[in-house]
Protein backbone atom coordinates (compact mmCIF):
# COMPACT_ATOMS: atom_id res chain seq x y z
CA UNK A 1 0.00 0.00 0.00
CA UNK A 2 1.52 3.30 -0.78
CA UNK A 3 1.08 6.26 1.77
CA UNK A 4 -0.31 8.84 -1.55
CA UNK A 5 -3.51 6.52 -1.20
CA UNK A 6 -3.89 7.00 2.01
CA UNK A 7 -3.32 11.06 1.94
CA UNK A 8 -5.57 11.11 -1.25
CA UNK A 9 -8.29 9.27 0.39
CA UNK A 10 -8.46 11.10 3.33
CA UNK A 11 -8.30 14.54 1.58
CA UNK A 12 -11.02 13.33 -0.83
CA UNK A 13 -13.40 11.80 1.93
CA UNK A 14 -12.60 15.07 3.62
CA UNK A 15 -13.48 17.62 0.63
CA UNK A 16 -16.16 15.74 -0.29
CA UNK A 17 -17.88 15.48 2.92
CA UNK A 18 -17.58 19.49 3.29
CA UNK A 19 -18.57 20.35 -0.20
CA UNK A 20 -21.03 18.13 -1.44
CA UNK A 21 -22.43 15.66 0.89
CA UNK A 22 -23.32 18.01 4.01
CA UNK A 23 -25.05 20.69 1.85
CA UNK A 24 -27.02 17.80 -0.50
CA UNK A 25 -27.97 16.04 3.40
CA UNK A 26 -29.16 19.30 4.71
CA UNK A 27 -31.39 19.84 1.93
CA UNK A 28 -32.40 16.58 1.93
CA UNK A 29 -33.38 17.35 5.23
CA UNK A 30 -35.31 20.67 4.56
CA UNK A 31 -37.54 19.20 1.79
CA UNK A 32 -38.61 15.90 3.81
CA UNK A 33 -39.45 18.25 7.23
CA UNK A 34 -41.21 20.25 5.27
CA UNK A 35 -39.09 23.04 6.26
CA UNK A 36 -37.62 25.40 3.46
CA UNK A 37 -34.35 27.51 3.59
CA UNK A 38 -35.98 30.84 2.99
CA UNK A 39 -36.85 33.21 5.66
CA UNK A 40 -39.73 33.09 7.91
CA UNK A 41 -41.97 35.16 7.81
CA UNK A 42 -44.29 36.28 10.41
CA UNK A 43 -47.94 36.58 10.78
CA UNK A 44 -47.84 40.67 10.34
CA UNK A 45 -45.88 40.15 6.93
CA UNK A 46 -42.47 40.92 8.40
CA UNK A 47 -39.66 38.60 7.37
CA UNK A 48 -37.19 37.14 10.35
CA UNK A 49 -34.17 35.30 10.28
CA UNK A 50 -34.39 31.61 11.57
CA UNK A 51 -32.06 31.51 14.71
CA UNK A 52 -31.42 27.74 14.69
CA UNK A 53 -29.74 25.96 11.65
CA UNK A 54 -31.39 22.70 11.10
CA UNK A 55 -30.33 19.55 12.61
CA UNK A 56 -28.78 17.23 9.37
CA UNK A 57 -30.97 13.50 9.36
CA UNK A 58 -28.26 11.18 10.15
CA UNK A 59 -30.10 8.79 7.62
CA UNK A 60 -30.13 11.39 4.79
CA UNK A 61 -26.21 12.04 5.91
CA UNK A 62 -25.30 8.65 5.66
CA UNK A 63 -27.02 7.74 2.51
CA UNK A 64 -25.83 10.74 0.54
CA UNK A 65 -22.16 9.79 2.42
CA UNK A 66 -22.48 5.86 0.83
CA UNK A 67 -23.57 7.41 -2.96
CA UNK A 68 -21.08 10.15 -3.42
CA UNK A 69 -18.12 8.47 -1.93
CA UNK A 70 -19.06 5.10 -3.52
CA UNK A 71 -19.03 6.88 -7.09
CA UNK A 72 -16.09 8.80 -6.31
CA UNK A 73 -13.89 5.71 -4.71
CA UNK A 74 -14.93 3.76 -8.23
CA UNK A 75 -13.93 6.94 -10.61
CA UNK A 76 -10.93 7.12 -9.13
CA UNK A 77 -9.85 3.41 -8.77
CA UNK A 78 -10.99 3.41 -12.46
CA UNK A 79 -8.33 6.31 -13.56
CA UNK A 80 -5.48 5.13 -11.15
CA UNK A 81 -5.67 1.75 -11.26
CA UNK A 82 -4.85 2.16 -7.67
CA UNK A 83 -7.12 1.70 -4.12
CA UNK A 84 -7.92 4.52 -1.56
CA UNK A 85 -8.42 4.56 2.11
CA UNK A 86 -9.90 7.46 3.97
CA UNK A 87 -9.74 8.21 7.40
CA UNK A 88 -12.58 10.19 9.81
CA UNK A 89 -13.57 10.58 13.39
CA UNK A 90 -17.01 10.80 12.57
CA UNK A 91 -18.76 7.84 13.28
CA UNK A 92 -21.64 8.58 10.75
CA UNK A 93 -19.11 8.54 7.77
CA UNK A 94 -17.82 5.34 8.44
CA UNK A 95 -20.04 4.15 5.93
CA UNK A 96 -19.29 6.35 3.11
CA UNK A 97 -15.42 5.60 4.18
CA UNK A 98 -15.54 1.93 3.57
CA UNK A 99 -17.66 2.51 0.22
CA UNK A 100 -14.66 4.58 -1.04
CA UNK A 101 -12.36 2.05 0.09
CA UNK A 102 -14.88 -0.78 -1.19
CA UNK A 103 -15.40 1.00 -4.52
CA UNK A 104 -11.73 1.88 -5.21
CA UNK A 105 -10.41 -1.65 -4.66
CA UNK A 106 -13.20 -2.76 -6.85
CA UNK A 107 -12.26 0.39 -9.96
CA UNK A 108 -8.65 -0.37 -9.68
CA UNK A 109 -9.25 -4.59 -10.11
CA UNK A 110 -11.34 -3.31 -13.13
CA UNK A 111 -8.82 -0.99 -14.27
CA UNK A 112 -6.18 -3.96 -14.14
Amino acid sequence: MNLWSFVVGTAILWLLTGLVVTPLAKLLTNINSGKSASPYVGDQGQATQVSEKPEVATRYYILVHVLVLGIAGLIMGLVSGWFFIGFTWQGKSWPGMIALIVASIAGAMIHG
